[in-house]
């Protein structure tokens, strides 16, 4: 976790952090800000990101600045994440009072994909947010998170509050549940809607791992006869995710009952 770290690190400050400083967002923020007027927050994100596909196909090859060894050292790490989601998934199925393999099958055939994503100082940081507030539209989320910078918050969903997840030493996982394990739990398990604030100091990393179904794989509540009537069904993982682009910060609930609808035609 340490080395891919630090291979994450250096490969921003190598290929992204010019870039990044370049853009129309970080050149012009201030401008762009007063243009917009209050909604400018709500429109964009202060991150450098990309995602890395792993499976059922591996597009690491398409980053030819990435060496060979260090391929290796992600899909060796990508490997044993790919392990802890599935005992997880296991834990959860077992505890819901299912098989121990239900949400594996159900994912099945599952893909997996990392975004490597830095937030580097904001001179403005009340001005936009690192990332704004969503919920995943995936399976179950891994993530190793920056150990000494902060900004990432959750939605406790009985109070309304939202909670900070401090940076802890010790390369210490965090997890995340996406809007398909609230689909198949019948609401048991439900996603939680995070978001990610910026500072003036010090840059936030971020590596979030998503353990997802195949684009073939068709989602239900486990028990449908008992799930409540908010939560869609038997619809294609693939056109979940399409519907997520358009949807994604916007209401959860907005959004499962925008499928149902899609659903129906």
């Amino acid at each position: 976790m340490e080395d891919v770290k630090r291979f994450v690190h250096g490969h921003y400050e190598e290929h992204l952090e010019s870039k990044f400083y370049a853009s129309d967002l970080a050149k012009n923020l201030q401008q762009n800000a007063a243009a917009a007027g209050e909604s400018y927050r709500d429109q964009v994100d202060w991150e450098a990101a990309y995602t890395i596909k792993h499976r059922p196909s591996n597009n690491i090859a398409d980053f030819p600045e990435i060496s060979p060894k260090t391929r290796d050292l992600v899909d060796t790490y990508i490997a044993q994440t790919v392990t802890l989601a599935e005992l997880l998934a296991e834990c959860m199925s077992l505890n819901l009072g299912l098989t121990g393999d239900h949400i594996k099958a159900v994912l099945s055939p599952r893909s997996v994909g990392t975004k490597f994503a830095m937030y580097p100082p904001c001179p403005q940081p009340e001005l936009v947010w690192g990332l704004r507030a969503h919920t995943d539209a995936s399976g179950i989320i891994i993530m190793l998170q920056d150990e000494s910078v902060g900004g990432l918050d959750f939605l406790k969903n009985d109070t309304a509050e939202w909670v900070p997840v401090h940076p802890n030493p010790g390369s210490r996982i965090f997890v995340d549940i996406g809007d398909q394990i609230e689909v198949i739990s019948g609401g048991v398990y439900k996603s939680a809607v995070h978001r990610v604030a910026v500072g003036t100091e010090g840059r936030r990393l971020s590596m979030a791992t998503f353990y997802n179904p195949g684009v073939d794989a068709v989602v239900a509540p486990a028990r449908e006869e008992e799930a409540p009537v908010e939560y869609p069904r038997n619809y294609k993982w693939e056109d979940y995710l399409e519907y997520y682009q358009e949807t994604k910060f916007g209401d959860k609930a907005d959004r499962f009952e925008g499928m149902k609808k899609k659903m129906l035609g």
